[in-house]
């Protein structure tokens, strides 16, 4: 365990208190000496006195200054994040937010700057980049030449809903403020801009932590606005097949597959909420199962950043946010839909 400077745990705000809350951060925080969560804070005072109430949590908050009182850390899990992100980096604090920080990458490469010029920590939620499954697909095939990414959930919001306690909405995004997007995008250039970060940012980690360098080269809507298919190259040319579709209730499927001429890797990842020990990883060598859970993996490494300890072999949690961001900026860019062929 890392802590601060006097021994103490980190202590930590959490702005937000639905599923991702309930179901994935707060267990693994209160269960961690690394961590305090002095506390919580929803735009449903309800909701956040259920979570202070079921995880021992000492106060509530209703204004982000509150919030922030005797702070190291703001976990922001909300559905907008880029105000309270600057709300605490103003006031001295650390942010550990969800993916991703905006849709406008201008203005997450302007968040990141204040971060790190201000020696502050801007970590962002990509727990598949401390996945074990998907380290264990890239040392089978550490240079690919090729392969695919698939995304299509309908099991998220029963999910949800057997999380959250009796009586709480699973979404509430539709109460959110109008998030910026970029001024050049067209309106299903942003519609499928949403779909790359809202659904596929984790696919789109892993991708660009797999390819340094992927560069978009196609990306088609369907006339629904639901589903988007793209088309990626490698460095070398190398090509790579995304797909983030419109899932019937109860069907999901997030698989990456990578191959090379000599060995090929596919992982099915664990259905959302559900343990990591289901994620399945299937070589020439058979099938492999019972990895570890990317969020714990994901807090450990918050700790460890804390402490200006960096894992050598990943990049800053907000370069490598960038860096997503980026690729789903250019592939937007490219966005068709049929009308428009």
């Amino acid at each position: 365990m890392t802590t601060t400077t006097t021994g103490r745990p980190w202590r930590l705000a959490v702005a937000g208190c639905g599923a991702a809350a309930f179901g994935l951060h707060l267990p693994l925080l209160k269960a961690s000496d690394a961590f305090d969560v002095i506390a919580v804070a929803d735009r449903d005072p309800a909701r956040a006195r259920v979570a202070q109430q079921r995880f021992a949590v000492p106060r509530t908050a209703t204004r982000v200054g509150d919030l922030l009182t005797d702070t190291d850390v703001l976990v922001i899990l909300t559905g907008v994040h880029e105000d309270l992100i600057e709300e605490a980096l103003d006031a001295g604090v650390h942010v550990v937010t969800e993916k991703p920080v905006c849709l406008d990458v201008v203005r997450t490469r302007k968040l990141a700057a204040r971060a790190r010029d201000a020696g502050l920590l801007l970590e962002v939620g990509a727990m598949r980049a401390h996945d074990p499954a998907l380290h264990a697909v890239l040392a089978h095939v550490p240079e690919p030449a090729g392969g695919w990414l698939v995304k299509a959930d309908g099991v998220d919001e029963a999910a949800r809903r057997r999380l959250l306690p009796s009586g709480f909405a699973p979404y509430s995004f539709a109460d959110d403020p109008p998030q910026p997007v970029p001024d050049h995008l067209d309106a299903h250039q942003v519609t499928a801009l949403q779909i790359l970060l809202w659904q596929g940012y984790h696919l789109l980690t892993a991708l660009v932590l797999a390819i340094p360098g992927t560069t978009a080269t196609a990306c088609n809507l369907d006339p629904a606005g639901q589903s988007v298919h793209a088309l990626l190259h490698g460095p070398a040319g190398e090509p790579f097949t995304l797909v983030i579709g419109a899932s019937p209730a109860g069907g999901f499927r997030e698989q990456i597959h990578l191959a090379d001429q000599a060995a090929a890797a596919t992982v099915d990842f664990a259905r959302p909420y559900e343990s990591a020990a289901t994620t399945q990883l299937t070589t020439a060598d058979g099938t492999a199962t019972g990895f570890g859970d990317p969020f714990a993996a994901m807090w450990a490494s918050v700790d460890s950043r804390l402490s200006g300890q960096h894992p050598a072999d990943l990049p800053t949690s907000a370069d490598l946010a960038l860096r997503v961001e980026d690729l789903a900026l250019a592939l937007a860019g490219l966005a068709r839909t049929r009308k428009d062929t």
